[in-house]
């Protein structure tokens, strides 16, 4: 029978869009297996679900000892609180600090210029900063001063018209035990989207942080945007601000970001101590405002790849096709009973699909392999919880769901029969490209440095410290640790194989690579060390805020970065799954600790660190929880410079770690 022609033609046009859309998907499939090649399909068990979650962002906040306060142009009087006579310092951090005239008036109302009065202070030249990024730097360490306010008169020339233009800071400390709390309330800092801040004073000393209600008389927030512009802020105990409840000593405030790149903040408090006396704290804050957030939900799809694998299709709202995020999910469902089952975590760094139909913009593959729902209860109501995307260069969480529901998913009953409860590396990471082999011959070993660094290893390596090795070498340049991974991957594409041994940075750009990449990493062979690092940041630095309003003010260093802050390394870290955290093996040190003196690596670093530290990274955020800590070591500093020598060129590590290295 003829078919009539409407009916004909509505036919062949849906063929012809079926066609379509076959080739598209066969397309799009072909890209996800092609990026496969790049980025590993992560998963792991359920009892890894709640590691692999994202920090409360009350737990990734800064203590802070210290009060840095701006030097403007012109003359100024600065009033500088002294609770206690214990190793109080001030320190002047500016370029042109040496042209300043400085006059000191003491609590007892004597003056004089501390410069010139060696009996009653010390002064000491030094440098502040992190690897190649220093600042001149100016201490004075003020002798038996008694409590109460030290004035200091600065007399700065005038570098142009704007009187209130920041030229430089001072910064006191001393060894009270008070210190103040602060964080950024969200990790979702999203353009046009309220951004907070929280802190609080609490006593060092005690054996809880308990914020101290009545201590605080006033906290404000500066902000500086990318462009420059300045946002000042009032904080608030009242219950309406983040703050919790009214009068309970913790403070709110925030601002409504509309740029989108890096910001820095200055929490400034001050009030009196529970011991009567005035005292001023400020914490310095770096980070990443995204563009665009992303919306996740609607109805996820899903598609077999092969016998065990399924490839789920989540749309996102607000992300750019082609753009490169991490995404992660927890798969759970239900038993034959109706019960709730927990079965497994999948993620990894994924390209966005471009959408071809639905609201979505884009949408995100996720790679599911069934034998992980194999060897759990569940069998039925499958759904994804815990949703999120986040952007790779800064960990900055895009958008979140609390659950996407999936598809019906019929496992073969081949995989079912076949398979053993055993949960392999394929099942961790996806299928090994054929590229990645575990008999590689003439494997080295690589010598990576860190953040704005020179060549860390060179002094070693021209020792004989190491043998069979190349250098890694990016000089004095910032990187994300996705950047910084990338371009270690991109130098060791014609190696065969290699280990790494890592310094300060290098070691999370190391674990980032072989977490979220195939490369010549997975095929080391020999030694029983893949990762070996020293003064490695895992848990972020107190630097990096001070160093990031530092750069904006001056215009120099290698700038912010924001996977080197408590509240980026934490969010980095919830991405980094067990079995990848198990082939680091990582060591800390820190200053010589004698009796007789003030012990540190770094004079101008100490105020803003808590012992024990290596001039740049403090012992307690050095570690990395579920790796292999080879112990702390005493006499050894961040970098060449400080007052020990550099963790670098300690020859006794570096041969141990050259002995047990994969290549």
């Amino acid at each position: 029978m003829q078919l009539p022609k409407f009916i004909f033609h509505k036919t062949v046009l849906g063929l012809l869009i079926f066609a379509l859309a076959v080739t598209v998907f066969a397309q799009k499939t072909t890209r996800v297996n092609s990026a496969s090649g790049t980025f590993k399909q992560l998963a792991g068990p359920a009892d890894e679900i709640y590691t692999m979650r994202l920090p409360e962002p009350s737990e990734t906040g800064l203590r802070s000892k210290s009060a840095m306060i701006a030097v403007k142009s012109g003359g100024q009087r600065i009033e500088i609180p002294v609770e206690t006579a214990d190793d109080f310092r001030v320190m002047i951090l500016s370029q042109e600090s040496r042209n300043w005239d400085v006059k000191a008036i003491l609590p007892n109302g004597e003056s004089l210029n501390p410069r010139l009065e060696s009996v009653a202070v010390d002064r000491v030249e030094t440098t502040y900063g992190l690897g190649s990024e220093q600042f001149p730097a100016e201490v004075f360490a003020f002798k038996n001063i008694s409590a109460g306010i030290l004035r200091l008169e600065i007399n700065t020339p005038k570098t142009s018209l704007k009187s209130d233009e920041t030229v430089g800071y001072l910064v006191a400390s001393s060894n009270s035990p008070y210190r103040l709390y602060s964080y950024v309330n969200t990790l979702q800092t999203v353009k046009n989207r309220n951004v907070g801040f929280v802190s609080s004073l609490f006593d060092g000393n005690a054996k809880a942080e308990t914020a101290l209600s009545g201590t605080i008389a006033r906290s404000e927030i500066e902000l500086r945007a990318p462009s420059g512009r300045i946002v000042k802020a009032e904080m608030f105990d009242d219950g309406n601000h983040g703050d919790r409840i009214a009068g309970d000593g913790v403070f709110g405030g925030g601002f409504v970001p509309t740029e989108s790149g890096k910001y820095t903040a200055q929490v400034t408090t001050r009030g009196t101590t529970p011991n009567g006396e005035e005292f001023i704290r400020t914490a310095e804050h770096v980070f990443e405002v995204a563009e665009a957030r992303a919306e996740l939900g609607g109805n996820a799809f899903v598609r077999q790849l092969d016998d065990a694998r399924y490839q789920i299709i989540l749309p996102a709202e607000g992300v750019r096709a082609g753009q490169k995020v991490i995404a992660h999910a927890e798969v759970w469902g239900r038993d034959e009973r109706g019960n709730e089952q927990a079965i497994a975590w999948v993620g990894g760094i994924v390209l966005a699909e471009r959408s071809f139909g639905g609201r979505s913009s884009a949408t995100l593959p996720l790679t599911l392999d069934a034998r992980w729902l194999v060897r759990s209860n569940a069998n039925n109501n499958y759904e994804l919880r815990n949703v999120r995307v986040q952007d790779v260069n800064s960990s900055v969480v895009l958008g979140t769901a609390d659950a996407v529901r999936l598809p019906e998913i019929k496992v073969s009953e081949n995989l079912r029969t076949d398979y053993f409860g055993e949960i392999t590396d394929e099942m961790r990471t996806g299928k090994r490209p054929e590229i990645v082999t575990n008999d590689a011959v003439g494997g080295k070993l690589m010598l990576v440095h860190g953040y704005c660094s020179g060549d860390a290893w060179g002094a070693a390596a021209s020792a004989g410290q190491f043998t069979n090795y190349v250098k890694f070498l990016d000089l004095n340049q910032n990187r994300s640790h996705d950047q910084f991974a990338n371009l270690i991957r991109n130098f060791g594409a014609s190696l065969p194989s290699f280990g790494i041994v890592a310094h300060s940075q290098g070691g999370a750009a190391s674990l980032h690579l072989y977490t979220y990449y195939w490369s010549g990493l997975d095929s080391a062979t020999g030694g029983t060390r893949l990762i070996q690092s020293v003064g490695t940041p895992y848990q972020g630095t107190a630097l990096a805020g001070n160093l990031a309003i530092l750069g904006q003010i001056f215009g120099a260093g290698c700038g912010s970065n924001t996977d080197l802050t408590y509240s980026g390394a934490a969010s980095w870290l919830a991405g980094i799954p067990t079995w990848a955290r198990q082939k680091v093996y990582y060591h800390t040190t820190s200053f010589t600790d004698v009796w007789y003196r003030y012990d540190y690596c770094n004079l101008a670093t100490d105020p803003f660190l808590s012992d024990p530290e290596d001039g740049v990274v403090e012992r307690a955020y050095a570690q990395l929880p579920g790796a292999n800590n080879l112990g702390h070591k005493t006499g050894w500093c961040h970098t060449s410079g400080m007052r020990d020598p550099s963790q670098t060129t300690d020859s006794s590590r570096n041969s141990n770690m050259n002995a047990n290295a994969a290549r």
